[in-house]
C-alpha cells in the first residue's frame, strides 16, 4: 500500500518521517535559549513588522493559528510556547511568576531579530506582556490584551484552575475530548486527533497536559494540603505596571467572559495612559478560539491604526 504526497508521488508510508504539526500558512520549529528548549510557531519573515503572540495559561501557541495565517503576509508573527507549556522547557525551579516569564522573552526576541514588536497576549500571556513592557519599554511598540486585566473575577478563575487541576491524565484522546466538550459546551465539536497539540503521551500510554498546572496542583495538595494554586500573587503590582505603560494598548474582552467583567475591562483600560477597549462578540474568556474571526479583525484594525 502506498500513499500520495503533496507532490503527487506515491511512496510507502514506512518511508515517511513522522508528521510534525505545522500550522496553516506557517512554520513550526525549535530553538535553544540558554540551555532551555523553546518551541515556536512562525509566519511571515524577517524584514516585516514583528508581532509576538503569547498564549494563555494551559494553552499552547496553536491558539494563534488563525491570527498568524491572516497576518503572515505583511507581518513577521512569532508565537512561542510559554515556559512549562506546549513543547517548551520550564524555567529554572519551575518559576512561573510574571516577572520571570517576562524576563524569559527578550533573549527569544533577540534570536529572531525582533528589536521592537507589538505584543498580543491572552490571559497569562497578557499579564506577561504588561510586565515585559513595563520592564523593557523599548522592546514593545504596542499591546493587545485578550480578556485580562489587573482585577479578575474569582469564580471564573477558580473554574479554570479547577479544570486544569482536575485531570492528572487521560486514558485516551477521546476521553480528553469528552471532558473538554463538557467544560466548553459552546465550542464546536472537539476532534480527539487535534488534542496532540495540548496533550502528550506518557510511557504508560496515558495522556497528560502539555502544561504543568495539574502536576503543580497535585504537588501543592501533597505538600501543603492546599486544594489549588494561589493565582492572586500573579496579579500583585500589575496595576502599577499597567499605569506605567507608554505604548498604545487595545483591551479586548470576550462578551460573555466570566473572568474579565465589563467593569474590570473598563478599569484596566482607564488606568493605561493610551488604551482603547473593544468587545469580542460571541466569545468568553478564550476569545481567540471562541470567535477567531472577530478577534483577528480587531487585532488587524489596531495594527492598522498604529501604522505597524
Amino acid at each position: 500500500m502506498t500513499t500520495e504526497t503533496s507532490t503527487g508521488a506515491h511512496v510507502d508510508p514506512g518511508d515517511l518521517a513522522p508528521r510534525h504539526d505545522v500550522p496553516r500558512g506557517g512554520r513550526s520549529g525549535f530553538t535553544v535559549v540558554g540551555d532551555r528548549q523553546v518551541h515556536y510557531l512562525e509566519w511571515g519573515h524577517r524584514g516585516l513588522s514583528p508581532i509576538l503572540c503569547l498564549h494563555g495559561g494551559g494553552q499552547t501557541a496553536y491558539m494563534y493559528e488563525e491570527l498568524g495565517a491572516f497576518l503572515g503576509g505583511r507581518h513577521h508573527v512569532l508565537a512561542p510556547d510559554m515556559p512549562t507549556h506546549g513543547d517548551s522547557d520550564p524555567l529554572p525551579d519551575f518559576d512561573m511568576t510574571r516577572d520571570a516569564l517576562a524576563a524569559s522573552f527578550p533573549p527569544v526576541l533577540e534570536q529572531f531579530g525582533f528589536d521592537r514588536s507589538v505584543v498580543v497576549g491572552a490571559s497569562l500571556g497578557g499579564i506577561t506582556a504588561i510586565t515585559l513592557a513595563a520592564a523593557r519599554p523599548e522592546l514593545v511598540a504596542g499591546i493587545v490584551l485578550i480578556d485580562v486585566g489587573h482585577r479578575l473575577e474569582e469564580e471564573g478563575v477558580r473554574k479554570i484552575m479547577a479544570f486544569m487541576g482536575a485531570h492528572e491524565s487521560f486514558a485516551s484522546l477521546e476521553e480528553a475530548a469528552r471532558e473538554i466538550a463538557a467544560y466548553l459546551p459552546h465550542r464546536k465539536e472537539v476532534r480527539p486527533e487535534s488534542l496532540t497539540r495540548n496533550l502528550r503521551q506518557r510511557a504508560d500510554g496515558r495522556w497528560i497536559w502539555k502544561h504543568g498546572f495539574s502536576r503543580r496542583a497535585a504537588r501543592a495538595r501533597l505538600n501543603s494540603g492546599e486544594a489549588e494554586l494561589d493565582w492572586r500573587d500573579t496579579l500583585a503590582g500589575l496595576d502599577e505596571d499597567a499605569r506605567s505603560l507608554r505604548c498604545p494598548v487595545l483591551v479586548l474582552r470576550g462578551a460573555f467572559s466570566d473572568v474579565l467583567s465589563d467593569e474590570g475591562a473598563e478599569e484596566i483600560a482607564s488606568i493605561i495612559p493610551d488604551a482603547r477597549l473593544a468587545t469580542v462578540q460571541k466569545a468568553g474568556h478564550l476569545a481567540a478560539g471562541d470567535n477567531p474571526e472577530s478577534t483577528v479583525g480587531l487585532v488587524a484594525g489596531f495594527l492598522d491604526q498604529l501604522g505597524w
